[in-house]
């Protein structure tokens, strides 16, 4: 896109920068990572990012002097921000509630502070627009802001870039309504310095509302909508099956292969049908009756229920865990949110609808839209120090998918910008 340039921070692996550089032709010119690893993903898909690696706090000055260096006194068409989420997410809550309580962890998340340089960036910058992307919760966390005064999130926003003239609106969307196999629901706020578009749409106190901003694109999927969501089965039905326990890997395709399971997590999945969980599999499968204990992990007959349980002083009883762990995803809905524990049965809605696994690299990597025909190159994980490759293969599927699940989609990110440039087109 000619005369139009961009940059991104908390850049990831540069996972959303491929719907911009890739989806639009608009070069990405620098990235801020903290992680060695996702640093290096960024230096070897896109080789002309300059790429600022390490605590954000320390690399701005240097971030905002190469822009200022490059281009003059122009502006950045678009800086994308994804700041860290854990501190926020409905995921984490629990277990940083958990830590604070026991004294492991300080009351205040030092993560969430980490959009304070993030907004620095902006103000010195100054681009036509900005896209920040986090969990749907962000809208009610509080942080310590640059006065060290308690201050909402997005108010913090608001106050700091409103009085250079920014319009700015915040929307929650799921990415399953712009044609992403999976549901993914995220806080996208928008920022833009357009003199006629801010008095065209300018916005208020609060920037948040349920209601869809000018500057968030229209669903083009989903219920009432021209297409249905894009369905698992639409997604990943052509591939090969897979085994947690017999064939873990696709000799075609060494991005087809899945995390081995023990024989107690198969024995639980094989008995749970698409779309439950094995904690509701209460009927005995040796004389199929109904267990009206919600406790039971064993049937009156004798026979081991296939319910997930562990042994303790003795005896058994069911793990503790919400009713979403060991659960089956279903053919006909878009997948679960792809998250940094997709391999992980136990985590949220991680089985297949019916084979014994969970899904593969190759099936995230296709939900995530990364390995997606409009891209006009691949996205390459090869020989990228990270974790314990598998024997044979030149990357690790830990970085994978830990990559994909802390990244936005770059479909998603696609369309954003395309409703951005259409905006200013009209």
């Amino acid at each position: 896109m000619k005369n139009k340039v961009a940059g991104s921070l908390f850049s990831g692996g540069g996972i959303g920068d491929v719907g911009i550089e890739w989806g639009h032709g608009i070069p990405v010119l620098a990235a801020s990572e903290l992680v060695p690893s996702r640093a290096a993903l960024i230096r070897k898909n896109f080789p002309g990012t300059k790429v600022f690696e390490g605590d954000i706090w320390k690399t701005k000055d240097a971030y905002v002097d190469f822009f200022k260096e490059k281009l003059g006194s122009k502006h950045p068409w678009l800086l994308t921000l994804s700041p860290p989420c854990q501190g926020m997410s409905s995921n984490g809550a629990g277990r940083i509630s958990s830590e604070i309580k026991s004294g492991k962890r300080p009351k205040e998340d030092t993560r969430n502070r980490l959009i304070l340089p993030g907004i620095e960036i902006l103000e010195n910058l100054q681009p036509e627009w900005f896209i920040l992307e986090n969990v749907r919760r962000m809208e009610n966390t509080v942080i310590r802001n640059e006065n060290d005064v308690p201050e909402n999130i997005l108010q913090c926003l608001n106050r700091r870039l409103g009085g250079l003239g920014y319009s700015i609106f915040a929307n929650i969307l799921d990415f399953r309504d712009y044609g992403v196999p999976h549901h993914r629901e995220r806080l996208i706020t928008v920022g833009c310095r357009i003199p006629h578009l801010c008095r065209k749409f300018p916005s208020g106190t609060d920037i948040f509302s349920k209601e869809l901003s000018p500057f968030h694109p229209l669903p083009s999927h989903g219920k009432k909508r021209q297409r249905a969501w894009v369905s698992l089965r639409d997604a990943i039905q052509h591939l090969p099956s897979l085994d947690a326990k017999t064939e873990t890997v696709n000799q075609e395709d060494d991005f087809h292969c899945v995390p081995k399971w023990n024989e107690q997590q198969y024995f639980w999945m094989q008995h749970t049908p698409e779309g439950q969980s094995a904690f509701d599999n209460i009927h005995c499968i040796k004389c199929n009756r109904k267990m009206e204990d919600p406790t039971a992990v064993s049937c009156v007959c004798g026979e081991v229920l296939p319910r997930p349980q562990i042994k303790e002083s003795g005896k058994y009883r069911l793990v503790r865990g919400f009713k979403s762990s060991y659960r089956r995803m279903k053919w006909d809905k878009p997948a679960g949110t792809i998250t940094m524990n997709s391999g992980v049965i136990s985590s949220d809605v991680k089985g297949h609808p019916e084979q014994n696994r969970v899904l593969s690299l190759r099936e995230i990597l296709i939900l995530s839209t990364l390995d997606h025909p409009c891209w006009y190159k691949k996205y390459t994980f090869d020989e990228i120090p990270y974790g314990r490759a598998t024997q044979g293969q030149s990357f690790s599927g830990k970085l994978v998918r830990e990559v994909i699940g802390e990244s936005i989609p770059p479909l998603a990110m696609k369309k954003m910008v395309e409703h951005l440039l259409k905006l200013e087109k009209e």
